[in-house]
């Protein structure tokens, strides 16, 4: 997580083989939401992007933990779709439905973003298992 992001940790709702459920609350008083739209705050949209990041990269460590594996970590390769419904205001309760589409060629991840008022983003993100890089660790 980077210095940047208003998201604090995401509550783990649920997890298991086809997907992982996590929440947040939008930060009611940071100064990003406050001057994101001067006069009318909301969340980014990038932070909904990244909240789905987080609960798939929780769902990777979960369920190689759940194998006796050591790894679990994953590295985003694209984001083939993201489109946003409706915004997100502060203080409002987020959660992030993330389920894996298809594992034959990397792993690709639907994730549906709503509210209490219904969806807000749905986005779709690829990720491959993630490598050492040659030097690392040496």
């Amino acid at each position: 997580m980077s210095a940047a992001t208003p998201l604090g940790p995401l509550e783990l709702i649920r997890t298991g083989p086809a997907g992982a459920i996590a929440a947040f609350d939008a930060p009611v008083d940071d100064a990003v939401v406050a001057g994101h739209y001067p006069g009318f705050p909301v969340l980014p949209g990038v932070f909904l992007i990244e909240a789905a990041d987080r609960t798939v990269r929780q769902w990777a460590r979960n369920t190689a933990a759940s194998r006796g594996e050591d790894d679990g970590e994953v590295e985003l390769v694209a984001m083939d779709r993201c489109r946003f419904h409706r915004p997100v205001f502060p203080g409002d309760r987020v959660h992030t439905d993330v389920g894996v589409v298809d594992s034959a060629v990397g792993l690709l991840f639907k994730a549906a973003v709503a509210t209490n008022r219904g969806k807000v983003a749905d986005i779709r993100l690829r990720y491959r298992a993630k490598q050492e890089k040659e030097g690392e660790n040496s």
